[in-house]
């Protein structure tokens, strides 16, 4: 948060989940800070010592998550391909654990374009943090172009779950993001402490004039 540091108790964060409900009823920009403070029950001292203004409570569960990944990612001795899917999921958890608020700030995001601003800086913002990270865990001979690029595709990959869940409230979303944050992982393995897998070639026979079915049949045997 801008005016005070983010807050580690989920149940702190009521207030918040409140006032992004207001918001979302009576409009962001028809809506004033003292207004907001007002609505949920705190006083204007207290609400801009702890929120810093109305539009960094819209975005104090991200203040959450990035204080979280920041810690994680500072204290972690694990390979770094492995460390930032982990990272990725739980920004995830924590910006979904409250899936009623998380569609309400969706919602505000959506109706406010200056919101949305912010929304691009905040993406950066975690790009930076998963890319300083493995420029750390870097090989030497890795390519300057590697960690930013990894950073990137994971927040981007990252963001494109959340946006399907938003829309559609499927739970398989989320293991479906593991699976492809690892996939694209993966493909960085050698650069980040990882050493490369061997290819598997597949060799099938089949008739010159075997259909389709009879092929995909034949190639499937000699995977299993």
């Amino acid at each position: 948060m801008t005016a005070s540091a983010p807050l580690d108790d989920w149940a702190a964060q009521a207030p918040q989940a409140a006032a992004v409900r207001y918001l979302a009823e009576h409009g962001y920009e028809q809506t004033t800070a003292s207004a907001l403070a007002d609505a949920i029950g705190m006083s204007r001292s207290t609400f801009f010592r702890r929120y810093g203004s109305k539009e960094d409570v819209v975005f104090a569960d991200h203040d959450l998550a990035l204080a979280s990944l920041q810690r994680q990612l500072e204290s972690s001795d694990e390979i770094g391909y492995d460390e930032i899917v982990l990272g990725a999921l739980e920004v995830t958890r924590l910006l979904t654990r409250d899936p009623a608020g998380a569609r309400l700030r969706s919602e505000v995001l959506r109706s406010t374009p200056a919101l949305r601003e912010r929304e691009l800086v905040i993406t950066h913002r975690y790009e930076r943090l998963f890319a300083d990270f493995l420029q750390r865990k870097a090989i030497p001979g890795c390519p300057d172009w590697a960690p930013i690029a990894l950073a990137a595709a994971t927040v981007a990959v990252h963001n494109a779950a959340l946006r399907r869940w938003l829309r559609n409230d499927d739970a398989r979303v989320f293991s479906e993001l593991e699976r492809d944050l690892g996939e694209l992982s993966e493909r960085f393995r050698p650069w980040f402490g990882g050493e490369q897998r061997a290819s598997k070639v597949v060799v099938a026979a089949f008739d010159a004039d075997a259909s389709p079915s009879e092929v995909l049949r034949a190639i499937a045997a000699q995977l299993d």
